[in-house]
């Protein structure tokens, strides 16, 4: 281990133990030399890296912060902005002037060029704030907002803490990137999500709905998807489906893999659709858009709020191979063992090519990706999903319920949310769905063809982590909009109000979703957060961002 590595781990320990000895997440605000109140943002960092750090009750290796990919990620969103439109044809905040000047910034304060003095510190600060509130507003620019947010972070892990008035300058920069944030999501006008399958896409639907947005049906089945958009998963290989189906038998809408071309939708026509039906939500459990025949093409709507959520993806594989077994089964009741000769990892990579193989990955990078090969996908696929990733406005980890809170509150604008997030599935399936897991040497197998998509999700969550500072920061500042946590059980996880959730969560296959306020609830609700900030507008206004 070489000398700054070293003390970088000394670094986070001696932070971690500082914690300790405070006994004391809170933030607290520390009087500048002007005698204004800051917030702090030492303290912000430091409750982000131990709530990030935080195992799940289901899998102990939850992208632990460590420095090495702390340090790593870091690095590689320094090379982003470059390797972007080498990567990908449509990254449009590349185009403009001033976000290569702010990432120039970035680059000295993270000492790039040179160690800046604390005064050099808060002057850089200060023009890359006047800077960033220049930016066109038709735009969240989420890779510009990271890449600065990577640049504070070396600064702190370098350099220790910032001085009073550093840390004025850099929740100044924070607040400015917020607000640039929230008034790009009110043009957008539409909250795109990117729903990838049993990693809570439901969930979010659900709270969708119960915060006031519309869309085409709330139903279970079809979660917030346009039906004309085709954004419908492809799970199961038809070929072989058909193959072991007997004769007679109808082919299910989950045996479509590799025999559902997706109508092509551009975000052009997505947009006017929405909008001209007041829509302010859509879900996509398919690819992201484009790349049909070539990965360079994928892309999302620019026009959209782009929201993605994340699970651990052993967890997500899991929860998928037990949803599928318990479809069959009540589909084919006892036809059903006909479909699994075997339910070893061999077969369910064969009845479920993408979904057992890098799902996020795959779905990342479009169809031309989705459907290669195993053996086709490589190191060089990684690298485009994270940079894929990097573009998204908003990114959820399922398994971070208190960071989420605050993104709900502070990136999507909504009122209302869980403390915490259960599986929605019931107990009837989880004891059928368990019966068609491989054995534990199978499952073994599994994992390890799943690796890079790990190494995805490790990325990903440090992404979350640096987003969650800048809405934490302006959240502390006073610019949120109030938040409540309700619960399934009449219970309430913060917040004011008589939040709870009517009906059962719990679902079975063909089941449809339960999940309303009661009629006596006090919660109010937002009308769909920031995208619904301009709907008193036309139908299609002038400022429309398509």
């Amino acid at each position: 281990m070489g000398p700054r590595r070293y003390c970088l781990q000394m670094l986070i320990a001696g932070i971690a133990a500082a914690s300790l000895v405070t006994c004391s997440c809170t933030t607290t605000a520390t009087p500048t030399g002007n005698g204004q109140a800051v917030v702090d943002f030492d303290a912000i960092l430091l409750r982000r890296l131990i709530l990030n750090n935080s195992a799940t009750s289901n899998a102990t290796d939850v992208a632990a912060v460590s420095v090495h990919q702390i340090m790593e990620t870091i690095g590689y969103l320094f090379k982003a902005p470059r390797i972007l439109n080498e990567t990908f044809d449509k990254a449009p905040e590349l185009n403009n002037e001033l976000f290569w000047e702010v990432v120039h910034g970035a680059e000295a304060l993270a000492g790039i060029k040179g160690i800046l003095a604390e005064s050099e510190v808060v002057a850089l600060l200060d023009s890359m704030a006047a800077r960033v509130a220049q930016l066109p507003t038709h735009l969240c620019w989420p890779v510009l907002r990271r890449v600065v947010l990577a640049a504070l972070m070396q600064r702190r892990l370098q350099h220790g803490p910032f001085g009073l008035d550093a840390a004025a300058a850099a929740a100044r920069l924070c607040v400015r990137f917020f607000l640039l944030h929230r008034t790009a999501a009110g043009r957008k006008g539409i909250i795109d999500f990117f729903h990838i399958s049993k990693a809570g896409g439901t969930t979010f639907c659900q709270l969708a709905k119960l915060n006031g947005c519309r869309t085409q049906s709330f139903a279970a089945r079809r979660n917030c998807l346009i039906r004309e958009f085709d954004d419908v998963p492809r799970w199961v290989n038809h070929t072989l489906h058909v193959s072991l189906a007997p004769r007679g038998l109808r082919t299910p809408w989950f045996a479509n893999w590799g025999s559902k071309q997706r109508n092509s939708v551009s975000c052009h026509i997505r947009k006017r659709f929405m909008m001209r039906r007041r829509f302010n939500i859509l879900a996509n459990e398919f690819t992201v858009y484009g790349a049909q025949r070539i990965p360079r093409n994928a892309h999302v709507c620019p026009g959209h709020l782009n929201v993605l959520q994340l699970r651990h993806p052993h967890l997500r594989l899991r929860s998928h191979l037990m949803w599928v077994w318990a479809l069959y089964d009540h589909h084919f009741k006892e036809q059903a063992s006909e479909f699994f000769p075997t339910h070893g990892s061999t077969h369910w990579r064969a009845l479920l090519p993408a979904a057992t193989d890098n799902y996020y990955i795959r779905s990342l990078l479009g169809e031309s990706v989705y459907f290669l090969p195993p053996e086709n996908l490589t190191l060089t696929h990684l690298a485009a999903a994270r940079l894929a990733i990097t573009q998204f406005d908003v990114l959820l980890l399922l398994e971070q319920p208190s960071m989420n809170e605050v993104l709900y509150e502070m990136a999507i604008g909504w009122g209302l949310g869980f403390g915490a997030v259960h599986a929605r599935t019931s107990s009837q399936v989880h004891e059928v769905g368990r019966q068609g897991l491989p054995d534990s040497e199978d499952w073994k197998e599994l994992l390890k063809q799943n690796e890079l998509d790990m190494d995805l999700y490790r990325f990903g969550s440090l992404l979350a982590l640096l987003d969650v500072i800048v809405f934490d920061m302006a959240r502390e500042a006073g610019l949120g909009s109030g938040y409540s946590s309700v619960s399934a059980d009449g219970g309430e996880g913060g917040g004011a109000g008589n939040a709870a959730i009517a009906g059962s969560r719990a679902v079975n296959p063909g089941d449809d979703e339960q999940w309303e306020l009661p009629g006596n609830s006090t919660t109010q609700r937002s009308m769909c957060g920031f995208v619904s900030a301009n709907e008193a507008d036309d139908v299609l206004p002038a400022w429309l961002v398509v």
